[in-house]
C-alpha cells in the first residue's frame, strides 16, 4: 500500500486546547501502511510584533526563568499562552527566556 497524506476537514480543537496555537490549523493525516498519524499544518508567526493598548510589562523574576509558561500562568491564570509570550517579546529560544529579561505581554489573549 502507497504512503499519502490528506488534509482532514475536521477542527483541531478535537485534538488541541482553543487557546493553542494550532487551534484553527489544518489536522493532516499521514497514512503510513495501515497507520493513521496526525499533525497539524505549520504554525505562522504573527507577523506584527508592535505593543498595543493594553499591554503590560515586566522582568522575568529569578524563579521563572525558561519558564514562560509559569508566566503565563502568574498573569493570564492558565500556561496556554506561553507562546504569545514569546512571540510578543520575539523570544525563540527558551535559553533566552532569563530572569532580568524586560517582557511585554501582550493584553489580547483571549
Amino acid at each position: 500500500m502507497a504512503n499519502f497524506i490528506e488534509a482532514a476537514k475536521i477542527l483541531p480543537t478535537r485534538f488541541v486546547s482553543a487557546l493553542s496555537r494550532y487551534a484553527n490549523s489544518t489536522v493532516v493525516y499521514y497514512h503510513i501502511g495501515n497507520q493513521k498519524k496526525i499533525t497539524f499544518t505549520t504554525y505562522k508567526k504573527s507577523v506584527s510584533n508592535k505593543a498595543k493598548e493594553g499591554d503590560n510589562y515586566t522582568v522575568v523574576p529569578p524563579g521563572m526563568a525558561y519558564r514562560p509558561d509559569l508566566v503565563s500562568q502568574s498573569i493570564y491564570g492558565t500556561t496556554d499562552f506561553w507562546w504569545k509570550i514569546m512571540e510578543a517579546n520575539n523570544i525563540k529560544d527558551i535559553y533566552d527566556f532569563k530572569a532580568g529579561t524586560n517582557l511585554r505581554l501582550p493584553g489580547n489573549v483571549f
